[in-house]
């Protein structure tokens, strides 16, 4: 024990004493007693003391500043008229920036540190052919038959911005550019530029995202294989209800110029579409999804245009075995219906995916359409598909179909596929 710590100790003690009440002092067990007690609090003082000490000397040590500071001996030696003097000018910290704030969810935006520096994302996607010659469907044996360059960031803490861009043997086309506004009154989510419009369930997908190498004939003979599209603005809103149902309405108005479908004859000839897609869990496994829309514009040829779909998606995937086992059914009825024929075009396909492995997924898909500019002439296929994932960032997938063309031969084709991306690329829609 260190003299100045004995010299305290004292001290302490003689006061203690010397506070003791006068009754204390006519009982000397007591008086002996509390003498106990308070020898026991100075040996925990002073073990205290050592600890602190010994603390102090290992952050000296630390940080290499033992020969310029004098050793502390005692908490008690600190004189704190030795502390250097303040500086007479504190120099002001520097500025730091504001943080993004989401509104919606009232915290810092997530990618508030790289506001200047979107997300940007490459997908490649490689298809190779065999079998006979398809002349309704040029394809080479083998081409990077498309390739996506996306850029995704928040303009600022209401909208977020996002642009694809497919780049093929033909040029580079912008797929999607638009502006989706997340933060509106009324619950209201809204979309600005040129999109994919919100018809059906596979229309909306990029190729990429699709569970086949092909389009469905469907959507080929109705909307063009490039799928309907314009430029234009979507409104999106959610319904609450007391029946656990997720209920969303869209409205759609877009400048009436989808290539293939749509043809505007003058500025006021737009085309417009009504979506309305209702989700429900069946289970802790399995879920529904059923979606109608409706779209109106003007065709080619200056007649009216209009298109009814359908479509029901059904998901499984049992929450203890979701990683190996899962299995999805898609099913999409398109009906149109042109002012200047009284024939009606219909199309559907259904497929079902499903997966047995880890990695390993294998699906059946039919086909079923007329042609919308001829509903007599029909087309029919079967194909089945292997997909193997190696990572989240490529894919393996072979596709073999056989197509019944109305007005032209049966062809059976093998195709092959190797997908692969970089960059970060955000979750698709569910």
């Amino acid at each position: 024990m260190s003299q100045q710590f004995r010299l305290v100790s004292t001290l302490v003690l003689m006061l203690g004493l010397a506070g003791l009440p006068l009754q204390a002092q006519q009982e000397p067990a007591d008086a002996a007693e509390r003498l106990r007690k308070l020898e026991q609090r100075l040996d925990a003082l002073q073990r205290e003391n050592d600890a602190l000490r010994g603390e102090i000397e290992a952050i000296k040590r630390d940080l290499g500043a033992s020969a310029e500071a004098p050793p502390v001996e005692d908490l008690t030696a600190i004189n704190v008229a030795e502390a250097p003097p303040a500086a007479t000018e504190t120099p002001a910290p520097a500025a730091e920036p504001e943080p993004v704030i989401d509104v919606v969810q009232n915290q810092a935006a997530p990618g508030a540190g790289k506001v200047f520096n979107p997300d940007i994302a490459v997908i490649g996607n490689f298809i190779g052919k065999m079998g006979e010659r398809n002349e309704f469907e040029e394809r080479s044996s083998a081409s990077l038959e498309e390739s996506e360059i996306s850029f995704q960031a928040f303009v600022d803490p209401y909208a977020q911005a996002k642009f694809f861009v497919a780049v093929g043997p033909e040029g580079a086309e912008v797929e999607e550019g638009f502006i989706n506004f997340i933060a509106l009154p009324h619950d209201l989510t809204a979309k600005v530029g040129k999109l994919k419009a919100n018809f059906g369930k596979i229309n909306t997908m990029h190729a990429h995202v699709r569970p086949w190498i092909d389009t469905p004939l469907v959507l080929t003979n109705f909307f063009g294989g490039e799928g309907l599209a314009d430029s234009g603005v979507s409104v999106s809103k959610i319904f609450p209800n007391r029946f656990n149902v997720f209920l969303e309405a869209t409205g759609e108005v877009y400048s009436g110029n989808a290539e293939g479908v749509f043809e505007s004859q003058n500025l006021n000839d737009l085309f417009y579409l009504g979506h309305l897609k209702a989700f429900h869990d069946l289970s802790e496994s399995s879920n529904l999804e059923v979606g109608t829309s409706f779209a109106r514009g003007t065709a080619e040829t200056g007649d009216s245009s209009e298109f009814g779909g359908l479509d029901l998606t059904y998901r499984y995937k049992p929450l203890q075995r979701g990683l190996y086992r899962s299995f999805i059914s898609r099913t999409e009825l398109i009906a149109n219906r042109r002012s200047g024929s009284d024939d009606h075009a219909f199309g559907f396909y259904t497929a079902a995916d499903y997966q047995f492995a880890q990695r390993w997924y294998a699906g059946l898909r039919f086909d079923r359409a007329d042609h919308a500019d001829d509903p007599a002439l029909t087309d029919r296929g079967a194909s089945v598909t292997l997909t193997f994932w190696p990572s989240e960032f490529s894919q393996l997938r072979a596709q073999g179909r056989r197509i019944r063309y109305g007005n032209g031969p049966t062809v059976n084709e093998l195709l092959m596929q190797v997908q692969f991306s970089i960059g970060a690329h955000g979750a698709h829609s569910f």
